[in-house]
């Protein structure tokens, strides 16, 4: 089965749930294409450390990647983008909860997206996939 990467969205939840051979092949792909901009980040740790630096590294990660441009507007929406994907991956985690997240940030120079995808854990028996997915105009 072959999925074709023809959305930002697709293309950001590919990257977020991919393994390191299979980011690879996407980013190699985007980059032929030229008509996306793709970067991808790891976040680890307790919920409330995620929660403090998500959108800081997301940022980080969209400026370092040149996903974005190092203008307000786009700093903006990654923000929001960044905060509506972390809504979907910590709702109802408990406080102390550990999360491993693999987060991508891709644009096509009108929309950002921001998606992400790893594993929660309270104990080592309640492990579990958990995903999130954000989108904002520039």
């Amino acid at each position: 089965m072959d999925i074709v990467p023809d959305r930002i969205g697709k293309i950001a939840i590919m990257a977020a749930i991919s393994s390191r051979e299979e980011e690879d092949a996407i980013k190699k792909l985007v980059q032929e294409e030229k008509r996306v901009r793709l970067a991808v980040t790891f976040i680890t740790g307790v919920r409330t450390h995620v929660t403090q630096v998500f959108v800081k590294s997301i940022v980080a990660c969209a400026l370092q990647g040149q996903v974005i441009r190092h203008a307000h507007n786009e700093i903006h929406a990654v923000i929001h983008a960044g905060l509506e994907c972390l809504k979907g991956v910590s709702a109802d985690v408990t406080a102390e909860s550990s999360l491993k997240l693999k987060v991508a940030v891709a644009s096509d120079g009108r929309w950002v997206v921001v998606a992400c995808h790893g594993e929660s854990a309270f104990h080592p028996l309640t492990n579990h996939e958990r995903m999130g997915f954000g989108v904002m105009h520039l």
